[in-house]
Formats: C-alpha cells, sequence, structure tokens
C-alpha cells in the first residue's frame, strides 16, 4: 500500500517543511510507504535560494546580501540537505506534467498547509483537490487548511463538486470544518497539525548540538507590530536574559541580542529545544513550544489567528496568547511559566485522537 502526499513540502519555510516530514514520518508509524508527489518547479527553486533577481534598489540589494553572505547560504544548504533525505517521487517541475500524466498510488492524501487556500480565488487548476485524480480512486486531506475562517460563497459549487470525490476530509482548524460544512454539506473532522503526529523525542533524534550556550529567550516569528517588540523588551527585563530570534526573512525587525541567519530545519529544532522562554508570533512556533513543553507567549496575528486559536483551545492554553505586553512585568512566576502537569492529559487525548482519525481512515478506505 502505497500512499502518493500532495503538500508544501520543498519551500525553505519551517513550518512547510515539517508539516510535510511529520506527515511522511506520521505515515511511516502506521506501516504505510509514502512519498511526496515532487512537484518543485525552476521558478520555486530561485525563490528558495535567493536567485531571482530584480534591479530596483531594494530588492537588488537583499538578492546581493543573500548571494554573498555565508550564513544565508549554510541555511539554504541546511534545507537543501534536509530536503533531499524525505522520499520524493520524480520531479515533476510543472503541472503539466501531472495533468498530462496523474502519479499512481493506491492512496492519494492531500497534506497541511494552506493548500486550500482561496484569497486569490480558485486556481484554474485546483491541483490541491486533485481535480486531475479520477473520482474512484481513494482520496483524502489530513489537516488541510483554508488558511483563514470563512471563504467567498462564489467558490461554494466548485467546493462541492471537488471535495465529493474525497474518502474522508481532515482540516486543521475549527473554522475549515464549518467551510467545508456550509459551502458544500459535506462532514469533515478537525485534526492536528501533522507535527503532532511525532512527540518531542522524535525531533530530539534529529536536533542539532547546542547553538547557544547560555540560556536565552528564543523569539521566532514574522511579526513586527508593537506588541512583539515590547514583549521582547518586557521579557528581557523579566527573565534577565538574552533574546535569540530567528524567522524565515534573513531580516529581522527588532534588536536582540543574537540574530540567527544560519539555521536550517535541524537548527531550528535545536534553538526550541534549549530555550528558557519561548515568544512566537507564527504558528509552527506555537506548535513546536508545546512539543517541547517550553513557557511560552504566542502573538495574535491580525487576520489569520484560526490556527492559532484552535491548538490554544483544544489544549486549554488561551491564557498564553499574549493581550498586553505590560502583564510580563506584573505576572507572579506561577502564571509567567506554564506548568504542563495541567495540560498533559488533553495535549496527549487530542494527539491520539488525530492519530487515531488518520489511521483508522486510511484502514476504511484501503479495504474499499
Amino acid at each position: 500500500m502505497k500512499i502518493g502526499i500532495y503538500t508544501i513540502h520543498s519551500a525553505y519555510n519551517y513550518g512547510a517543511m515539517f508539516q510535510a516530514y511529520g506527515t511522511q514520518k506520521g505515515l511511516e508509524k502506521l506501516g504505510y510507504e509514502s512519498e511526496f508527489v515532487n512537484l518543485y518547479t525552476v521558478e520555486s527553486e530561485k525563490k528558495n535560494e535567493s536567485k531571482t533577481v530584480s534591479f530596483k534598489p531594494k530588492p537588488f540589494l537583499k538578492y546581493l546580501y543573500a548571494r554573498l553572505n555565508p550564513k544565508v547560504q549554510l541555511k539554504y544548504k541546511r534545507f537543501r540537505d534536509f530536503h533531499s533525505q524525505m522520499n520524493l517521487s520524480k520531479r515533476y517541475y510543472s503541472l503539466n506534467e501531472i495533468y498530462a500524466n496523474p502519479p499512481k498510488y493506491d492512496i492519494h492524501l492531500v497534506g497541511s498547509d494552506q493548500v486550500w487556500n482561496l484569497e486569490r480565488g480558485l486556481a484554474d487548476r485546483p491541483y490541491y483537490f486533485l481535480d486531475f485524480i479520477n473520482n474512484n480512486e481513494r482520496k483524502i486531506s489530513y489537516a488541510a487548511s483554508f488558511g483563514t475562517s470563512k471563504i467567498e460563497k462564489q467558490h461554494n459549487q466548485n467546493l462541492k463538486s471537488l471535495l465529493s470525490g474525497f474518502n474522508a476530509i481532515g482540516v486543521r482548524e475549527d473554522d475549515g470544518v464549518d467551510i467545508v460544512k456550509e459551502a458544500t454539506g459535506l462532514e469533515a473532522t478537525q485534526v492536528l497539525d501533522p507535527t503532532f503526529l511525532l512527540n518531542a523525542e522524535e525531533y530530539n533524534e534529529i536536533a542539532s548540538e547546542r547553538l547557544i550556550k547560555e540560556d536565552y529567550i528564543l523569539y521566532y516569528g514574522f511579526d513586527d507590530s508593537e506588541i512583539s517588540r515590547q514583549l521582547i523588551i518586557n521579557l528581557k527585563k523579566r527573565l534577565k536574559l538574552p533574546v535569540v530570534a530567528f524567522s524565515g526573512s534573513n531580516f529581522f525587525p527588532f534588536k536582540v541580542d543574537f540574530f540567527i541567519k544560519e539555521a536550517g530545519p535541524k537548527e531550528f529544532l535545536s534553538l526550541f529545544k534549549y530555550a528558557t522562554f519561548i515568544c512566537a508570533s507564527s504558528f509552527h512556533g506555537l506548535a513546536f513550544s508545546i512539543h517541547f513543553r517550553k513557557s511560552f507567549f504566542s502573538i495574535k496575528h491580525p487576520n489569520r489567528n484560526s490556527r492559532m486559536e484552535t491548538v490554544l483551545n483544544k489544549f486549554n492554553l488561551m491564557e498564553r496568547q499574549a493581550k498586553n505586553a505590560d502583564d510580563v512585568l506584573k505576572m507572579s512566576d506561577q502564571h509567567l511559566f506554564v506548568d504542563y502537569t495541567k495540560f498533559e492529559d488533553k495535549i496527549e487525548a487530542e494527539r491520539t485522537k488525530s492519530f487515531n482519525w488518520l489511521k483508522n481512515n486510511l484502514i476504511e478506505i484501503s479495504e474499499k
């Protein structure tokens, strides 16, 4: 029984790469052979490696910085090496190749991330809805995301047609369940992001050695809001520790003690594993704070907060969403730090629930 995985697996983005890794390793734990359908265009490769040139002053300077900075080039190499260790199909350079000759698998699985994002409308070739696969073939989604809390009604009919061929629909957010029901009348189940199919011990096995020898506060994310800036300042004042930051970008908007430019996926894990306290403005920053059972605050995203709130609600951790940066200076240690003994049973119950949903639906689909 071989499963083909369709997801965003090759982007030099920590969250995208780890959701893909979690999906494949989760299937491996269930006894299934799988591979990613390796759609990787030349344009995507150039974007990953900062090889796309613009001669406008600011973009051109960013291009030169990325191409000439050895730490940035080391980061790219580390992403390449990590990606090459995944089980991949032959490389497809365009959608035309896939649509002309669709891959053959026993089960076709659409993976996580915002693969069903309809903000720009429905694509002419809605690849992640598997419209090129016959409806008599086995199709399932696990933790697919619309990336929003609602979609335009104009997409309802097309969405119903596209999803009606799926044997089971698992979505990442509670809002995704509502979107599927309201738009199509079909039933979907909310499941955890695929990084939760693995545990801290399994991530420890591939994490790099410790990068920062002293204790530190970690900031990870993409946010440049005032609350993020002030939270960094107040956490440093409260904990009297240096602030280490990194993100998918080669630049960082705030003053910190260390900005790490060279971190690949394994270094990402190490930075979370050894942090004393974490401030995260991205979903996977929040997720890996929980994986490693770290005390943390998450920063509310201005318009894509559904996936963060879904996880925080599931685990009874909504109080870890920072509302006022000054609260950090007033909290007792009891409230500042997370006592995971209060949440461990809930986290493990939800993780097991998602794992069993995937296992049981794959068994049921396999028998059809």
